[in-house]
């Protein structure tokens, strides 16, 4: 496996803090791929991929060009071509997660028809951070140690320094009206809605916040700032299709949690166990297969106790109301051994009934015989 990244004092300094991107890309691609999956007709998932794929291509991009010109010069091919790519691919990240989100977040269609050219507007970052960042001449975005290979010069490069501040203020428009938009269906959203969507406006305050900091220093910390700003809108995307059960996903993120916990901790055992019986055994048999044998039926063993524990665990504490139902289902089972008068026995029916499923109305018709 090849690794890009290092720590050598001679690698420059970037934007924020090196791998953000690489993080960025797993925070942003994962609620992307479960919606994508169980919502396809859902724009919402696709772009969150896109986003996620952008900015883990951009921190690749940017890791392989450092290694291949600054670390270990001439050892990786294409690093002048793969990091003007990502000097302006980013565009791809920044259009969907600033804009096109805001404006169609949670049902993935705009407010109505008077907003479309708007998602137009969002569409159109594309080639105009293209114009800005591709064919920006001198040093590449993100890449500093690297000239523009198709940087103007001359009169060109005048004219694209003259366009610079009126494309960056249309983009700040295009990004502003992405959040007013988003202002506008929170205003008007009503129960779960508007709960899904206080995540996500809270945390366009909180980039507001930092972009607002960076703009007026744009230092290391306020960078980082900025960073971990961003970073929180996947979180509360993530929140919001958790907590209010956006795209009926539920059981795929039960299922995630109970898998992907009980997964790390069996091979933590395994892993463990293989350690402990071989030095315990291996004054004995000489070798480690016993070991291996043995804990793997330890594995075996633990797998179905450890995984219902971790069910109830992830009920309690995810998903209450289903818990809170399950234990009342098991309470009336229990009751119903000893239960022998018919008219309590329906009367008890009746409550459990209400009390879990949560009907408008509920009743209880017995046949005669």
């Amino acid at each position: 496996m090849l690794v890009l990244i290092s720590l050598d004092a001679a690698v420059p300094d970037n934007w924020g803090f090196r791998g953000y991107f690489d993080l960025l890309a797993l925070f942003v691609a994962t609620p992307g791929l479960v919606v994508a999956r169980h919502q396809p007709r859902n724009a919402i998932g696709w772009l969150l991929l896109v986003a996620g794929l952008s900015a883990g291509f951009g921190g690749f991009a940017q890791e392989y060009a450092t290694r291949a010109v600054i670390i270990a010069p001439g050892s990786l091919p294409g690093a002048f071509a793969l990091a003007w790519l990502a000097s302006w691919s980013f565009s791809f990240f920044v259009a969907p997660l600033l804009t096109l989100i805001p404006q169609l977040f949670p049902t993935g269609r705009p407010l109505g028809p008077r907003w479309k050219p708007l998602q137009w507007c969002g569409v159109a970052i594309v080639p105009l951070m293209f114009f800005l960042f591709g064919l920006s001449p001198g040093p590449l975005e993100n890449a500093t140690f690297i000239e523009n290979p198709v940087g103007p010069s001359g009169a060109l490069a005048d004219t694209h320094a003259a366009l610079q501040a009126p494309l960056n203020a249309l983009l700040f428009l295009a990004v502003a009206a992405s959040g007013f938009a988003l202002a506008v269906r929170f205003r008007r959203a009503r129960g779960a809605e508007r709960q899904q969507l206080k995540w996500v406006v809270s945390s366009v305050v909180v980039c507001t916040i930092a972009l607002a900091a960076m703009l007026g220093s744009n230092t290391k910390p306020s960078q980082i700032f900025m960073n971990v700003a961003v970073l929180t809108l996947p979180v509360a995307i993530g929140i919001a299709i958790t907590r209010y059960r956006l795209y009926d996903i539920d059981v795929l993120i039960n299922r995630t949690l109970v898998y992907g916990a009980l997964s790390a901790l069996l091979f933590g055992t395994y892993a463990l166990s293989v350690l402990a019986l071989s030095a315990l055994l291996r004054p004995i048999t000489g070798s480690s297969d016993l070991a291996v044998a043995g804990s793997t039926l330890a594995v075996v063993a633990l797998f179905g106790p450890l995984r219902a524990r971790l069910q109830r665990f992830v009920d309690q504490r995810f998903y209450r109301a289903r818990y809170d139902a399950a234990r009342t289902v098991d309470a009336f089972a229990a009751r119903l051994r000893d239960q022998v008068d018919l008219d309590a026995l329906s009367g008890e029916l009746v409550g459990v009934v209400a009390e879990t499923m949560h009907p408008a109305h509920a009743s209880l018709w017995l046949r005669g015989r």
